[in-house]
């Protein structure tokens, strides 16, 4: 399974991915790339099917397509991008109520901080922590 750095040729792809979001950062994701890291997951043709956006020691963004999913790309992505950044621990914010995404992040080893209050649209958020 190959990561690497986004290329601006991955854009399309890229979008049709960030359109899968429960909660995207549109900013953000327009901003790069001169803010923040975009890491892809790529099938064998080197086609994105999967990203991880962040800045800094927060994870922004993190989606995999829905067949490619349970084939390790979540797990090579933080990975990946946390020997990036392995001077620091890495923080994203989840929905409460996004079960899938949860699940995702405790099978990473991620670890519940604290509840965030107005995160998402005034929707708390819950801050996990990931120490690799």
């Amino acid at each position: 399974m190959t990561v690497r750095l986004a290329r601006p040729d991955d854009r399309n792809a890229l979008s049709s991915l960030h359109r899968r979001l429960s909660h995207p950062s549109p900013e953000l994701f327009d901003a790069w790339p001169a803010v923040g890291t975009l890491l892809v997951s790529v099938d064998s043709a080197d086609h994105p099917v999967g990203y991880l956006l962040g800045v800094g020691d927060h994870l922004a963004e993190l989606v995999v397509a829905p067949d490619a999913r349970r084939e390790g790309r979540a797990t090579a992505l933080v990975e990946a991008y946390h020997a990036r950044h392995s001077d620091a621990s890495l923080t994203l914010l989840v929905h409460p109520e996004n079960d899938g995404a949860r699940a995702c992040y405790d099978a990473l080893g991620f670890r519940h901080d604290e509840r965030v209050a107005d995160a998402f649209d005034g929707e708390d958020a819950i801050r996990l922590v990931y120490d690799g």
